[in-house]
């Protein structure tokens, strides 16, 4: 395998997670209100365009439970609603 694929295929996603993560704590620190629930950071992390899977780990959680968290919160609106 030729180094520039290397870089490419396993060193560009790491680096671009590694600086995902560090996007979301800057933002935290600036505006702890906004990250104050794991889905919040969750939704940051994949507008910055990580995978859901990689979101969740980088928000402290995993997918399943961020998945979980998302049907409750749609469980709670939808009752407010009634």
């Amino acid at each position: 395998m030729a180094p520039t694929k290397v870089a490419e295929e396993i060193w560009l996603p790491v680096i671009g997670r590694a600086l995902a993560y560090l996007c979301l704590k800057q933002a935290e620190q600036e505006r702890p209100k906004d990250f104050s629930s794991v889905l919040d950071k969750v939704q940051f992390l994949t507008e910055l365009g990580l995978p859901e899977p990689d979101a969740a780990h980088g928000a402290g959680s995993n997918p399943k439970s961020v998945q979980v968290m998302r049907s409750q919160k749609k469980a709670r609106v939808s009752a407010r609603k009634k």
